[in-house]
């Protein structure tokens, strides 16, 4: 084998080696990386290097954000911190030269990436999966045993995204591979739902929206451009009223005027809360016998009945739509027992694979929320006072930022000074909006170019643009909006790796 054949064996390899780590390995995720590095400079063909650079010179507006970045090092005081984040942060350089600079994947290479990207990822949802059905889970995140369920969910859609392409791509004439692509995609698609990430599920509907309208504008049968309209129209109607439904079951109250004289089978009086909370379309603190929940429970349940048992299963018997007294704890099955133990507060929190299960936690947290003003069951609502007190930081550091290094501490200590309910909890979690994030840690000038990035490849480049790669772009934007994507090392090496080789392949994939 020659020498430069020998270097792009590396070179394919290595890429390989990264998207298999991306869903699987934190620690491959960042050895995988640094041997391609070295395998570019013991390439020591520079002066190809400089040909390939001078013909994809836009890749070098990808690697400059590093440098842009760097200019929140100015109000830097951390430098411990500050040091390990710019490292952390070198991909963002490096990664567009190494790509740009070598020789370009060709389209069964890049069938290659992708295909071991999917496999990792599937075999990733096959070992989450079995875990689950193995292992008692207080929440569905435990469920995510490789990196965090945030950015596999992203590993997963990405995958569908890929497995959809491989099925309507002219170039892919195997019925075997797309019939294997179809049955992946599928899977993936149970297990997100099953996983029973929100925002995940949120990402993919989007994107799923936007290959529709993608098809119909490219669609030049005018019939087939209405039976598609069409499709699209039912499907968008068909989700927003099942959506309503599920709100409207939710909310709407089934339970007739209380009866506050009313008396348990033992003959014991119930409470009634003077302005009960709805849940499942059931008062919560209406027909409550707490001195009969204790003594059944005690007859059905092991567990120690504390505060937390207590609250559970008031609102499990009232998800069900039962009186919480003795007789209906006696009336619950063994299974639901189970759940209660397990601190399931409502039957459909035990539903696998429901968007119901999904919107009933929200409402829940939107709720509580209203009533006693708690956010904490509620990951948005949490979001939202992440976002408040981030930007009351920005305005008085809008130009230059807080500084790198700095920007989680300045967070923590401004949710302490607004007396926040989520002060002291999890500290150092960051703005959970990546826009936010860099705004905070270095100023409005890197934010400006980060949305540069996103824009600059559909207006200057838009030859290279792939269906592929707008997906991927959309993915990225829609999850920066809600979470620190690019912080974390998983959603940094999903960008790092794709942006660069859809953007600078040698055929479209």
């Amino acid at each position: 084998m020659s020498r430069t054949r020998f270097h792009q064996t590396f070179y394919l390899l290595g890429t390989l080696t990264v998207a298999a780590a991306i869903p699987l390995s934190h620690f491959l995720m960042g050895l995988a990386p640094f041997l391609l590095l070295l395998n570019w400079l013991a390439e020591w063909n520079w002066k190809e290097k400089r040909i390939r650079l001078r013909k994809n010179q836009q890749g070098l507006w990808f690697s400059a954000f590093y440098l842009v970045y760097a200019i929140g090092l100015i109000h830097a005081t951390d430098w411990g911190a500050a040091g390990n984040e710019m490292l952390s942060k070198l991909p963002f350089l490096l990664s567009p030269i190494v790509v740009i600079t070598s020789k370009p994947f060709d389209n069964k290479e890049l069938r290659w990436i992708f295909g071991t990207f999917v496999l990792a990822t599937l075999f990733g949802c096959c070992w989450n999966f079995g875990y689950a059905q193995t292992h008692t889970l207080s929440n569905f995140r435990e469920m995510s045993r490789f990196i965090d369920h945030i950015r596999f969910s992203l590993c997963v859609t990405l995958s569908i995204i890929f497995c959809v392409h491989c099925l309507t791509s002219s170039q892919e004439k195997s019925p075997t591979i797309q019939i294997i692509c179809l049955i992946i995609s599928l899977l993936l698609l149970f297990y997100l739902l099953y996983s029973q990430t929100l925002s995940g599920i949120v990402i993919l509907m989007v994107v799923a929206l936007c290959y529709i309208i993608h098809l119909i504008v490219n669609q030049k049968d005018n019939k087939k451009k209405r039976v598609l309209g069409g499709t699209l129209t039912l499907l968008l109607t068909a989700i927003i009223a099942y959506t309503a439904y599920i709100t409207f079951d939710y909310f709407h109250v089934k339970d007739p005027a209380p009866d506050r004289t009313a008396l348990t089978a033992s003959g014991n009086p119930y409470t009634f809360e003077k302005d009960p909370m709805v849940e499942n379309g059931h008062y919560i603190g209406n027909y409550v016998c707490k001195k009969e929940l204790q003594t059944a429970w005690a007859m059905r349940s092991d567990s120690v009945y504390d505060g937390l048992t207590s609250a559970t299963l008031v609102r499990y018997l009232n998800s069900l739509g039962l009186r919480k007294d003795s007789a209906a704890v006696m009336s619950l099955s063994d299974e639901d027992i189970r759940n209660i133990e397990n601190h399931n507060a409502n039957v459909y929190y035990t539903r696998k694979a429901s968007l119901r299960r999904a919107l009933y936690e929200t409402y829940f947290g939107f709720t509580l929320y209203g009533k006693y003003g708690f956010i904490c069951e509620s990951s948005l609502l949490e979001r939202v006072e992440l976002w408040r007190a981030s930007w009351q930081v920005i305005r008085e550091h809008w130009l230059f930022g807080i500084g790198i290094g700095n920007q989680r501490t300045a967070l923590d200590q401004q949710l302490e000074a607004q007396h926040s309910p989520i002060a002291g909890k999890r500290p150092g979690r960051g703005s959970h909006n990546q826009f936010l994030t860099y705004w905070l840690a270095a100023g409005i000038i890197p934010v400006l170019y980060l949305w540069f990035l996103l824009v600059y490849p559909f207006a200057a480049m838009k030859k290279r643009i792939t269906f592929v790669y707008f997906a991927f772009i959309t993915m990225m934007f829609l999850s920066m909006l809600v979470e620190n994507t690019l912080d974390v090392q998983t959603g940094l090496t999903l960008w790092a790796t794709f942006v660069p080789i859809l953007l600078f392949r040698k055929e479209n994939p």
